[in-house]
């Protein structure tokens, strides 16, 4: 019987910067593999290779994709084993020797090659450096709008029947649950800004769960606190919960994961809109607790139209970076010795226990 791959974004472009949470899962690992050397898309396919060969094998795992290139392997874990393979350039090895190892790929290139190129990929990245700044500038810019949004909202909310709502809802779906263990608790990244929009890969996180409760709201109405408190009460019961962080701010909540319940609550308004498709789908209104009377709309108007044209230059400006990224994977690639690769694939093959 063939394993199962859950989809999630490995980064994501925030108001406060590009995040990650690399570091937590190379806590969770036993064993970690860290790839050094220029940035390329050719490493996806030895990470597909070790993916498919530990899949056939039964084996559940975790892909983790680059935002800003449709398909492209950061790393993959496997769940099992929890081995990790990785490339990113913002964590290196901690424990040489007791499960982290160097895979150094550097060796793979011409350096002929390497030499002509270098001039072009030195000035592309300088140039390229400039569009990521401007491109988090502007989230930044838009981060500090859709706070004075939520601001123009929270005046509304009835809180107590928010937290009657969260009660019932944790009665409902925790119960007299309680088991006698010490939770684990995880995070992960469901979603970015990407050249193409908002993405994210709730569909493949929740594909094997029983239970998908969307949450319906205003920006500020809580849904992020409802959920992290959802998170908190699950594990005085005992219960392992994964959160699932927001692609565009650093600091809230997309969704939570209760793997012994088979059950995901999440934010399912714009950027991501969800309804009920499938037995098991509710919705979590929380409208009737917002007293809409109380809105300025034509201020709410205003505020979400500058957002909304902040979050289309920030895409813009992460585009061009992303165009740019393509060429100089492109240029670093073209400079790759076939045999030398193959052998470093064929190598990390043998590492799948």
């Amino acid at each position: 019987m063939n394993g199962v791959i859950t989809h999630y974004m490995g980064r994501s472009y925030t108001g406060q910067g590009v995040k990650n949470f690399y570091k937590e899962i190379i806590q969770e690992a036993n064993k970690v593999y860290f790839f050094k050397g220029p940035t390329t898309y050719r490493l996806t396919e030895i990470f597909k290779e070790i993916g498919y060969n530990a899949v056939r094998r039964g084996k559940n795992m975790e892909w983790f994709y680059d935002p800003m290139h449709e398909d492209l392997l950061e790393g993959l874990y496997i769940n099992e084993t929890k081995t990790l393979y990785l490339q990113a350039d913002t964590v290196d090895p901690i424990y040489y020797g007791a499960g982290h190892e160097w895979v150094p790929y550097y060796e793979a290139y011409n350096d002929r090659k390497l030499h002509d190129i270098g001039p072009i990929v030195k000035e592309k990245q300088i140039t390229n450096d400039v569009w990521l700044s401007k491109g988090l500038q502007a989230l930044s810019r838009a981060k500090k709008i859709h706070d004075e949004w939520e601001l123009l909202i929270q005046g509304a909310i009835n809180w107590d029947g928010i937290n009657t709502l969260l009660e019932e809802r944790t009665k409902k779906s925790i119960g007299n649950i309680q088991l006698q263990k010490n939770p684990k608790v995880t995070h992960r990244l469901m979603g970015s800004l990407t050249p193409l929009g908002a993405k994210d890969t709730l569909e493949s996180i929740s594909k094997n769960l029983k239970n998908r409760l969307y949450i319906k709201g205003l920006p500020g109405s809580g849904k992020s606190s409802f959920m992290k408190n959802f998170g908190e009460e699950a594990k005085l019961h005992g219960l392992d919960v994964r959160y699932i962080w927001c692609g565009l701010d650093a600091n809230s909540v997309d969704g939570i994961v209760i793997p012994e319940l088979q059950l995901c609550v999440v934010d399912a308004t714009s950027p991501h809109v969800y309804e009920p498709e499938r037995n098991g789908d509710e919705i979590i209104d929380f409208f009737p607790h917002i007293n809409q009377t109380m809105l300025n709309e034509d201020k709410i108007v205003e505020v979400r139209n500058e957002y909304a044209s902040e979050m289309e230059l920030a895409q813009d400006y992460l585009c061009t970076y992303s165009g740019e990224s393509k060429m100089i994977k492109m240029l670093y690639d073209s400079a790759i010795e076939e045999e030398k690769w193959r052998e470093l694939q064929e190598k990390m093959l043998e590492t799948i226990r």
